[in-house]
């Protein structure tokens, strides 16, 4: 066959519209149940306050199990018969177990509260003796400015917020229980000393200093000493156990005993000021217990071990199910494009649920929003998933049962024996080496993209960085479905799979450079200019891998006379899953590496924030080189493919 010529797709390997549409809109749901999960991840750090090292284990551990339990749902829906088929019943139950799940895993409650963030009770304070001005805006910090020729105090007054306000009692009390744990983030001179008041509240009138004790809130005040240690911003922890009671104001006959139930008021005490200087107050945080983030560290470890179970129920089926649609060459690639078309939508969408989640309009914050979010993300899953079992068919569904698989011990040997046989191809492992160092590559540097935008770009604006994030998803979708599976379909009919995705991976590697300079705080949304190109390498992965991996079942099938379109999509799922979750360990270890601390905000050091873009970009540009060189290696082309299916076809008699 020369270079010019190519082999038609014949009427009847085409794919009918509807089962095409079907196995769609799977795929939406297929990477929808994939992109949401890393996506939300991070708000078990920036939202909840969990330890980043901890939700790269969240990441890690699942994915091993999920990774363990794909071949095993390849092998045995490879192996089941039933009217139903081998594949739709398994994603039909799957998918509607996965949905559920994903709305339950996600209902967790505040780890944290940001007195300054929230909606306060009163309107806050500022109050100063011998002069001095106050700047209380809407999301930004608490300033206090001061030029004085003689000392001075001043005192910001923090209200409790009106979501957690005591239905019964004072007016201006707050319960914040099972906060125990105190962080301030503060601008303050070095060697400066400051006191934290914590005033509850009375039940009789609160702008009476009587207070009556009968009701049960004593009216007591308790206060803490704390000086800074450094120049500049600061973070100061402490425990409510470290409070003094204040014998000088308020009830002296209660109980003796910090009530949370009823808190009034935090109140900064800041003395002896001099002089021209601001003090400035970024953040002032009740966080729970260590106890507690211990505690839902493994309920989210468990929720998703459960969770990455039933998406592999139904996933490798499903995947399974595209592999075997059609024999022919050119539709595979066809049926992969539409799918990965409409998939895209997934990736469209998901990168806007950070913005979403911080929404201040739409929820109480980010771990309010990651629960709402999820039971819809669960509901579409759930509804949608089962669309493909009921309208795809399957090209290899009533194939007569191997009797000499019976019982488990046959079967445990015929799973093992399969399992080496699998990797014994070639051509295969070699997809699979491809498909490891691209996406892994691409998902574990896009792990920090959001931690450069928000503390980098934006300086600690979620909202900002929520929203960049948002466009950059969707600019680089509407690259992918308007021009990258378009253009990578038309050319792959042209000069070959494994030519096509040399050329589009090219163009994703001029991305990541151009990605290292649209990194600039003056003009942040530069770095749209990458998106498009970085798009290439993804936007033509898995649609040009899944024809692919159909190609190498069809040369499987030559050397063991089975059909393992199960066992195969397994595989490359596990090679796939196996890097992500080294990718989500990875991602921890590199955030605590690089300095990287929650609690500090926009405060992080310069080297941090050089290392989070370091680890962004030179991760995927090594491991995309990498995969062009194993890529270039492949052998199965055109002719090749269209050889072996006449051999098959010849030997089922067809």
């Amino acid at each position: 066959m020369s270079k010019s010529e190519h082999y038609t797709t014949a009427p009847e390997d085409r794919i009918p519209v509807i089962q095409k549409s079907a196995y769609a809109i799977g795929m939406l749901v297929n990477n929808l149940q994939a992109a949401a999960l890393p996506a939300m991840v991070v708000i078990l750090n920036l939202g909840l306050g969990m330890n980043p090292l901890w939700v790269g284990l969240i990441g890690f551990a699942p994915r091993i199990v999920d990774a363990i339990s794909d071949p095993m749902m390849g092998y045995i829906s490879d192996n089941t018969r039933s009217r139903f088929g081998r594949r739709r019943p398994y994603i039909f139950g799957g998918v509607i177990l996965a949905g559920i799940i994903f709305a339950l895993m996600w209902q967790l409650p505040n780890g944290y509260i940001d007195i300054m963030a929230k909606k306060p009770i009163k309107q806050h304070e500022g109050l100063c003796l011998k002069g001095g001005s106050f700047e209380f805006t809407k999301d930004k910090p608490a300033v206090l400015n001061y030029d004085t020729n003689q000392k001075m105090e001043g005192n910001f007054v923090f209200y409790g917020p009106n979501s957690l306000a005591m239905a019964n009692g004072p007016a201006l009390a707050t319960n914040l229980d099972g906060y125990p744990q105190v962080e301030i983030d503060a601008n303050i001179p070095k060697g400066s000393s400051f006191k934290v008041f914590f005033d509850e509240a009375g039940v009789a009138d609160t702008s009476n200093k009587t207070f009556d004790t009968s009701g049960g809130d004593d009216g007591e005040s308790y206060y803490v000493e704390l000086t800074s240690e450094k120049s500049g911003r600061e973070l100061y922890k402490f425990a409510l156990s470290d409070l003094k009671r204040r014998t000088s104001y308020g009830n002296q006959s209660g109980n003796s005993s910090l009530d949370m139930q009823a808190m009034k008021s935090i109140t900064l005490n800041f003395t002896g000021l001099q002089g021209a200087g601001a003090l400035t107050i970024h953040s002032v945080k009740l966080r729970k217990s260590e106890s507690f983030f211990v505690h839902y560290f493994w309920y989210f470890m468990t929720a998703s071990i459960v969770f990455f179970l039933a998406y592999t129920i139904f996933a490798t089926p499903f995947v399974a199910l595209g592999y075997e649609m059609t024999p022919d060459y050119h539709e595979r690639t066809r049926l992969q494009a539409s799918a990965q078309w409409l998939g895209q939508i997934a990736w469209l969408i998901v990168p806007w649920f950070y913005a979403i989640m911080y929404s201040k309009t739409l929820f109480d914050g980010p771990v309010h929003g990651a629960r709402v979010l999820a039971i819809v993300v669960g509901v579409f899953i759930a509804v949608f998933g089962v669309i493909p079992a009921i309208f795809s068919k399957e090209h290899f569904g009533s194939l007569p049962k191997n009797k000499s698989r019976v019982g488990l011990w046959n079967n445990t040997k015929e799973f093992f024996k399969g399992f080496a046989i699998t990797f014994k191809c070639k051509p295969f492992v070699k997809l699979c080496a491809v498909t490891f160092l691209v996406f892994n590559g691409f998902q574990l540097g896009i792990s920090f993209s959001i931690y450069v935008m928000v503390f980098y770009l934006f300086a600690g604006d979620n909202t900002a960085a929520g929203t960049l994030q948002g466009w950059f998803g969707t600019v680089s979708v509407l690259g992918t479905m308007i021009l990258v599976i378009p253009l990578l379909t038309w050319i792959s009919t042209k000069l070959g799979k494994k030519r096509t995705l040399l050329i589009t991976l090219s163009v994703s590697l001029v991305g990541y450079v151009l990605k290292w300079f649209g990194y600039n705080p003056d003009y942040p949304y530069l770095l749209l200019v990458s998106a498009p190109f970085i798009a290439f390498g993804i936007g033509s992965l898995f649609t040009l891998m899944g024809s692919m991996v159909a190609d190498v079942c069809d040369y499987d099938e030559l050397q063991t006379h089975q059909r393992r379109e199960g066992m195969f999509g397994a595989i490359y799922w596990w090679m796939v899953k196996i890097g992500m979750s080294v990718a989500a360990l990875l991602t921890g270890l590199l955030l605590n590496a690089s300095g990287f601390d929650v609690a500090l905000g926009s405060g992080q050091s310069p080297k941090t924030l050089f290392y989070l873009r370091i680890f962004d970009i030179s991760i995927p540009i090594i491991t995309f080189a990498i995969a062009l060189l194993v890529i270039s290696t492949y052998g199965i082309t055109e002719e090749k493919a269209h050889e072996i299916r006449l051999e098959l076809e010849k030997r089922r008699g067809k």
